[in-house]
């Protein structure tokens, strides 16, 4: 996919997804306040601190987009730094949710269906964005989306506890409420972590993934002109590889050899859409 259709893309799945957490909070705040749900309002505040999140990815992913003579090599990493950020909103989302349960001052709630059904609209909103989100997310190769959904997913389990909060609250058990809580919080660390440590991997300069590796190689090994392949290596920068190969060639002629590896390194970029750039040395 050609990279600038690749960027208008993202960007409008991020708008979509700005869009997506705005409803999902009005939604929510609203139907807390009528309903009377002080955990129902308080996922409503958990909703703009997505809004917020999913706003920094919209703008890790125009940043990743802007070319600059200081940053010649490109600022695709700005997309790690949004999913880095991601985790740590999401690492915030587990400790406020557990905040409001169990130190939150307690309201008497007036609408139960009310709440009931608030919470069942903002759950399937949920569930189905942010399956879509991350099919488009890997589609696309996008870190920062892959985090977005992933923060929206939380929500999702979010949405079951102040569903089962609302329930409790309503028969009078709050003590699975706390419960349920603190089964919800795991996830959503679990998730944050997983995250973060995608995002520093890569802020790191880990290696890109073998099955990359992998496919690189199995291009390499169909090429009459090369005699050896010494060495493979990559890296990941915001939704971009950048691989690095030493080989030996069958031919003598440095221009022969020259005009080659750009033919190599245009073929290995349309085979393999997210490796940006190719650095050949030849033998």
């Amino acid at each position: 996919m050609n990279r600038q259709i690749l960027y208008k893309e993202k960007r409008k799945i991020a708008i979509f997804s700005i869009l997506v957490n705005l409803t999902l909070s009005v939604i929510k705040i609203i139907g807390g306040i009528i309903a009377g749900s002080a955990a129902l309002i308080a996922d409503g505040v958990h909703s703009i601190a997505d809004l917020a999140a999913s706003f920094s990815v919209l703008v890790g992913i125009v940043i990743a987009n802007k070319k600059s003579k200081e940053f010649p090599v490109g600022l695709y990493k700005a997309e790690n730094l949004v999913e880095l950020f991601s985790a740590f909103a999401i690492f915030f989302a587990g400790y406020e949710i557990a905040r409001d349960v169990f130190f939150g001052k307690p309201i008497d709630m007036k609408n139960f269906p009310l709440a009931v059904a608030t919470v069942v609209i903002s759950i399937l909103i949920t569930f189905f964005y942010s399956r879509w989100e991350r099919k488009k997310a890997e589609e696309l190769n996008s870190p920062s989306l892959k985090a977005d959904a992933e923060h929206v997913k939380t929500d999702f389990f979010v949405l079951l506890v102040v569903l089962i909060g609302i329930i409790g609250h309503h028969f009078g058990y709050i003590i699975i409420e706390k419960i349920a809580v603190l089964i919800v919080v795991a996830f959503i660390f679990h998730a944050g972590w997983e995250i973060l440590v995608d995002a520093v991997k890569v802020l790191l300069d880990v290696s890109v993934d073998h099955e990359t590796i992998e496919e690189v190689r199995k291009i390499l090994e169909k090429e009459p002109m090369i005699a050896r392949i010494n060495d493979i290596r990559g890296r990941n920068a915001g939704s971009f590889k950048f691989m690095h190969l030493d080989i030996k060639l069958n031919t003598d002629s440095l221009k022969e050899a020259h005009e080659y590896a750009h033919q190599l390194e245009k073929k290995i970029k349309e085979q393999i859409p997210e490796i940006e750039r190719v650095n050949i040395h030849y033998e």
